[in-house]
């Protein structure tokens, strides 16, 4: 039961940094404010369930699409107005901040304030939350390979070119921002039915901070990098839960080491492929016994440096 758990903690994690991925790798918008649609999701999602018998998987849809739809009564206005940058991701952290305060005011049986909601039915399982993750890193694969994926990228490496190329500027980013949005919606009615309970507090200003940090630590133009951290670091903070208040000091610490030896995240700007690993893996005795000789040239290399200095 308990692995059970981790995988589907993993799986909302997926999605959720995938989702961030468009918006923050492919498109170049930080946003800081992520769980904030992750909160709207997960309340619609088990209100329209409890109140309305919507089934499980439209629940799912309804919660992601609510997000969508709060992502563009924020996004238009702020992207109408040329807002980017920083500017972008502290609107984005206010956002957060505001969906948190106004559902922990919210005091009534529905969403019952600070206390949440509890009671929820158990409809997450293992197979139903590997198989929407599946889908929606299969759907993200394609899109961000497709022609509105090289538009999103057009803007992140040179926003003024692209509009100049004929791509619309606003269009392409709400976009970009609808479907991050979406993404955490689903992510959070998932996780809602699994945990079977929700409060705001569940949903902090350290859930996006953890998104963003384990997509710059997955690689932030890539979709299978994102996908890795998210796994690895979902699980190395359980395996580090018996340290308890040292365990957040050592998941610090992991990230000052990939940005401090590999500042591109793990995969950087490769996806993973079954015949890159198959080649890696083929050619690894090679590249282990041409270690002695490449170190010895770099050492030598660095000496002749020195020594060439005035």
């Amino acid at each position: 039961m308990y692995l059970i758990s981790v995988t589907i903690t993993i799986c909302t994690n997926i999605i959720s940094v995938v989702g961030l991925a468009l918006l923050t790798g492919y498109t170049g918008m930080f946003s800081l404010g992520h769980a904030g649609f992750m909160c709207i999701g997960a309340y619609t999602s088990v209100l329209v369930n409890r109140y309305f018998g919507v089934p499980y998987v439209l629940a799912l849809l309804l919660g992601g699409c609510a997000a969508m739809l709060i992502s563009v009564v924020l996004g238009y206005p702020t992207l109408r107005n040329k807002l980017r940058g920083d500017y972008f991701a502290i609107c984005m952290l206010g956002f957060g901040t505001i969906v948190r305060l106004l559902l922990n005011n919210m005091n009534n049986p529905v969403f019952n304030g600070a206390f949440g909601i509890s009671g929820i039915p158990k409809l997450t399982s293992l197979w139903s939350a590997l198989l929407i993750t599946a889908a929606l890193v299969y759907f993200m694969w394609n899109f961000v390979h497709s022609q509105y994926g090289k538009n999103c990228v057009a803007i992140q490496q040179q926003e003024v070119a692209a509009e100049m190329m004929g791509v619309h500027i606003v269009k392409t980013k709400l976009l970009s921002l609808m479907i991050s949005a979406f993404y955490c919606g689903v992510a959070g009615g998932l996780l809602a039915f699994w945990t079977q309970y929700i409060a705001p507090a569940s949903f902090s200003d350290t859930k996006s901070n953890d998104f963003l940090a384990t997509l710059v630590t997955g690689g932030t133009n890539s979709i299978s990098g994102p996908l890795l951290a998210a796994a690895l670091l979902t699980v190395m903070l359980e395996y580090l839960r018996f340290l308890v208040n040292w365990r957040l000091v050592l998941y610090g610490l992991l990230y000052v080491l990939i940005m401090r030896l590999r500042p591109e995240g793990i995969m950087g700007y490769r996806e993973f492929s079954l015949r890159g690993t198959a080649r890696f893996i083929r050619h690894l005795p090679t590249h282990i016994k041409n270690l002695p000789a490449s170190s010895k040239a770099y050492l030598a290399k660095r000496r002749t440096g020195r020594r060439d200095k005035p």
